[in-house]
């Protein structure tokens, strides 16, 4: 049986995490996180089924930091 990994978009809001989306394919998850980061500017991690960060962009973090 093959085990699919989960990738989880949330955004921050005041130290609170909101789930955004859940999706099996990381690239477009963190195109769908780009994308909101082009009209918002909010913190965003996407995180693994076991809440490891893959993947954060805080609007503290310089960009070229970002994964």
């Amino acid at each position: 049986m093959c085990a699919f990994k989960i990738s989880i978009l949330k955004r921050i809001i005041n130290n609170k995490q909101l789930e955004v989306t859940r999706s099996f394919d990381l690239d477009n998850l963190i195109c769908t996180a780009k994308e909101i980061l082009e009209e918002n500017e909010i913190d965003l991690i996407i995180t693994d089924e076991k809440s490891k960060i893959i993947w954060k962009n805080k609007k503290s973090t310089p960009v070229h930091e970002n994964a």
